[in-house]
Parts: C-alpha cells; structure tokens; sequence
C-alpha cells in the first residue's frame, strides 16, 4: 500500500521535469568518509548526490553498525557500495536517530539480517502517514515546481560557470526525484524505550533517548571508550530543523546530554565538531526563541505575524546565517501547535 500510494503521488511529477538532456559525468562518489577516532567514521555527501543528511559508520570486531540511511533508496545503496573502501565487515546493524525522511529513506536498501534499531516513536510515524501530512509530503508535492524552477535558472543562465552549477544541481535533484519512485517506506524492525547497550567486540554502543527535543523519538548513539557521540538532529552542527520540535522540552533533553562523557560529536547536518559548547548555544537560541513565541501566542499574534517578528539576532554570533529579524513561518507554526496541544 505505501509503494502504490507514493506511485500515485509521484505520477504528478511531469517526464520533463525528471528527464535531464545534458550529458553526466563521470560517475563520482557519493560520501566522503572521515575517520574520527579509529574504527569510527563520519559520513557527508560529497555534492555528486542528494543524501539529505550524514551518517555514522561504526566498524567493530566482525561487522558493522550504520547510523540513519539518508534521504532516498539511491542514497542508501549507495552507502553500501562505498563503505566497501573502508571495510569489508558486513552491516549489521542499521540506527534511526528519529523519523525524517533525509534520515530514514534508505532503509530499504539494506539487506535482511540488517536490524533496523529506533525509537517506538519512529516506528510509529514510519508506519503511519507521512505520505499523507508532513514534511515528506510537503516535499513531494513541492517537487515538480522546484525541479521546473531549477531547469528554467540552468537553461536562462547566461554565465558558464554558473550555469555548469545549476546544470549538476538540476541532475543531483533529478537523480533524486526519480529514486523515490521506488520507495517503500520501510520502519524500524527493533525499537527500544529509554535505552539500548549492544556490546560487538570489545566496543560497547549505547543507544540512549533523553526525551522529547527534535521529535518525540529521537535517539543518540554514544561510544563510552571512544568518547563519541552520534547525536541524529538533536543537536546538529547549526541550528537544527524545528518543525517537528519540541521547542519548549528540547533544552532540558540537551541538558541530559552535559553529564555524557563525550569529546567527538557526529551530527546529522553540518560538520563534525568537538565539546559541548554548542548544548548551550542551542538552549539559548531555543529558550529565547520559545520565551518570544509564547509571548507573541498570548497575545494573539498570527503565526505568519510573529514568525516575522521574533527576534532570534542576539545569537548570530554562534549562528552566522542569523541576518535579520524573522524565523521559520512553519517553526513557528509548530510551536504554536505545541502551545495549544495540538502536536503529535
């Protein structure tokens, strides 16, 4: 039912939107791995594919733990293939850090035997409706628009090189566009609670939920002897995606993260990173950005309204892409949906 039900929405997507004419490339590769501690790999998309997030590879004694699949089933096949350079241990095992599609899409390309480990609240959503409502199906809706949009700027733009930009952005999107043609959204097959300790080897793997933050399921992946932690969208090198957050639960979640002994961070956007200095970065920016919103709800403000008059420019020292008064209209939105108990 999911596969025919993504067929049905995908069939709106117009053959010349997907179909690009210009000549590819040689293939290139899809992730740059970086070892961050021996054994343990950071995983970002090196731009000749969308894979929509990172991912963690934790290469133990006799096989191999993934954490989150990226964005499409392209993506997650194409992890498989390029982990090949790195080891030859089978994946074992496969970690949702939460629910969202730029993490979850390449599920399906892991083989059985691979357990799927995640929140019970990550089963859920992935079992339910997110092709109907949410931001999976605001993407695919919004998709024959943008890949129109972006073939129109490659086609009108006058400059070489800027041109050659958009013409591989055109074929990266529409690459993508046309994998998900096959997706079966495909959930967790093992979910835990609070907690769950794998030992593999001599390395042990903790999978912990400190409560509700990103989403209501969000898990980090922490490596005691290592000192790394995985830590999914719960708190990502910038500022995270607040659209399905808890704004107002989210900084005390961070704050169980103080008492972790951690020195390497693996986000799920953005570059690896060292310390906890950005815990209390994105506690303040969330606190503030609560304390505003609430005032803004009391009063009857629109959604539309406040998301233009929140304020968030006090901490654009930590976050540089703070210009201008202003936030997410849809953050908002869902902050608001917080407010009045409205959100799942």
């Amino acid at each position: 039912m999911t596969r025919i039900r993504l067929a049905l929405i995908l069939s709106g997507i117009a053959i010349s939107a997907l179909v690009f004419h210009a000549q590819a490339p040689a293939p290139q590769a899809a992730y740059k791995f970086t070892e961050i501690v021996p054994g343990v790999y950071s995983a970002i998309g090196a731009g000749s594919m969308n894979v929509g997030s990172n991912s963690a590879v934790i290469v133990n004694k006799d096989d191999v733990m993934i954490v989150d699949s990226h964005i499409s089933p392209e993506s997650g096949r194409a992890m498989l293939q390029e982990l090949k350079a790195i080891t030859d241990k089978p994946v074992r095992f496969l970690i949702n850090t939460h629910f969202h599609y730029d993490h979850t899409s390449g599920n399906q390309a892991f083989p059985p035997g691979v357990d799927i480990i995640g929140h019970e609240f990550t089963r859920r959503k992935l079992t339910g409706d997110i092709l109907e409502k949410g931001m999976f199906a605001d993407l695919l809706k919004g998709l024959p628009a943008q890949l129109d949009g972006m073939k129109a700027r490659a086609a009108a733009e006058p400059d070489a090189t800027a041109k050659a930009r958009l013409d591989q952005q055109m074929r990266v999107q529409t690459a993508f566009a046309s994998s998900l043609k096959d997706l079966t959204v495909t959930p967790p097959t093992v979910t835990l609670v609070d907690h769950m300790t794998l030992f593999r080897g001599d390395r042990e793997i903790r999978l912990l939920y400190l409560g509700r933050g990103h989403t209501g399921g969000d898990v980090v992946v922490y490596l005691p002897k290592e000192k790394v932690l995985c830590s999914g969208d719960l708190l990502v090198h910038d500022v995270a995606n607040l659209i399905d957050g808890y704004v107002n639960e989210w900084p005390d979640t961070l704050e169980k993260l103080k008492p972790i002994d951690f020195v390497d961070v693996i986000p799920g956007h953005g570059d690896p990173f060292k310390g906890k200095e950005r815990v209390e970065w994105f506690q303040a920016y969330l606190r503030d950005l609560w304390k505003q919103g609430s005032a803004l709800h009391e009063q009857k403000v629109s959604a539309a309204d406040a998301a233009k008059r929140i304020d968030m420019t006090a901490h654009k020292a930590h976050y540089p892409a703070i210009t201008a008064r202003g936030v997410n209209l849809a953050w908002v939105s869902r902050m608001f949906e917080v407010m009045e108990g409205r959100a799942d």
